[in-house]
């Protein structure tokens, strides 16, 4: 053997050796990476749900008075009010909707209500154009037990960052999503932690800030179909409560133009719900995101939302003028027409 051929060789030995010991330490730098920002994690979603649902609902003082229950993400949050339907009907309302709470939460939600509050009359649930591609916020699931709040989060994988990259991503959102409310003092994550305050809330002024021109061209949202994300735990709570004997109200609200002309395929909106309120007793579909049923174009009836966007909530004002609509509708399923 020349002394060329074995000098290769070697040479050859030694960068197999260089590679391995590069992918060992880029497999132990994952791991170990990977580990602290789960620690990082626990900690931090234990802190912002400290105050958990146990706490939540032993704040409620009158436990057996509620006959409604409101679910839904943020736009629920700012449309649906219970001060007006006990204003209107004298029922009181409970209402959990909030940004980031989607199917998956609601239906693990339902299951503790019951338990501490009792089975409610009617289910009011906000349905969103982009209901099916949400899914629910680590924050909130971690309120439930270890087996729930991390059921299929974090996946395997030879690199565990890059698995998990649109976990970590959302926490990072969490993390500094939270940081801006603290320094701001957001009243909105006050308000979710307080029944009291909630049934008071009324939405927030229009701040006059949408653009109601509409563009040449614009970016259009195609409707993201059943199941998708959560979609199996929206059917999921949908069959509970009618082996509960509970009205589910599956209501779609009222969105800015722009927001309805963005969001276009309406029509397969409209079929999914529609079948699950004809395939299931004691579902009902309302539908008030109509031109011909509610103002889309009136600025002051909303806070956001414009062409291109596909995200759009009512404004104190328009809340106010949404619910003369869903208390007629409403009245009906309570005996009170």
């Amino acid at each position: 053997m020349s002394s060329s051929t074995s000098s290769f060789r070697g040479q050859a030995g030694a960068a197999v050796l260089r590679l391995l010991a590069f992918f060992l330490f880029l497999f132990l730098f994952d791991r170990l990476l990977f580990l602290a920002i789960r620690g990082v994690e626990e900690r931090f979603y234990k802190g912002v749900s400290a105050n958990g649902l146990e706490e939540k609902f032993a704040a409620v003082r009158d436990k057996d008075q509620y006959e409604v229950l409101i679910l839904g993400t943020s736009r629920t949050f700012d449309g649906v009010h219970p001060c007006y339907i006990e204003k209107d009907l004298g029922v009181k309302s409970f209402k959990e909707a909030f940004v980031g709470k989607g199917p998956m939460y609601n239906y693990f939600f339902y299951q503790q209500y019951k338990k501490h509050l009792g089975v409610p009359r009617v289910i009011i649930y906000g349905v969103d154009y982009f209901l099916f591609n949400v899914t629910s916020d680590r924050q909130w699931m971690k309120r439930f037990p270890a087996d729930i709040a991390d059921a299929r989060y974090f996946r395997g994988g030879p690199l565990l960052l890059l698995a998990n990259k649109p976990r970590i991503d959302e926490f990072c959102n969490a993390f500094l999503n939270r940081f801006k409310a603290d320094v701001a003092n957001d009243s909105n994550y006050l308000l979710e932690r307080n029944p009291a305050r909630m049934e008071t809330y009324r939405g927030v002024v229009s701040p006059g800030t949408i653009d109601a021109s509409e563009p040449t061209r614009f970016r259009r949202v195609r409707f993201f179909p059943f199941p998708g994300k959560e979609g199996e735990f929206f059917l999921r709570l949908l069959k509970e409560a009618q082996r509960d004997k509970v009205q589910v109200l599956l209501v779609a609200l009222p969105e800015f133009i722009g927001t309805y002309r963005t969001n276009y395929n309406h029509r397969r909106f409209h079929r999914v719900f529609r079948y699950f309120s004809r395939a299931l007793d004691n579902v009902f579909f309302y539908n008030y995101d109509l031109p011909e049923r509610f103002d889309l174009s009136r600025l002051d009836f909303f806070i956001d939302g414009g062409y291109g966007k596909t995200n759009s909530h009512l404004s104190s004002v328009g809340a106010e003028r949404f619910h003369r609509l869903l208390i007629r509708d409403l009245a009906r399923h309570l005996g009170k027409a």
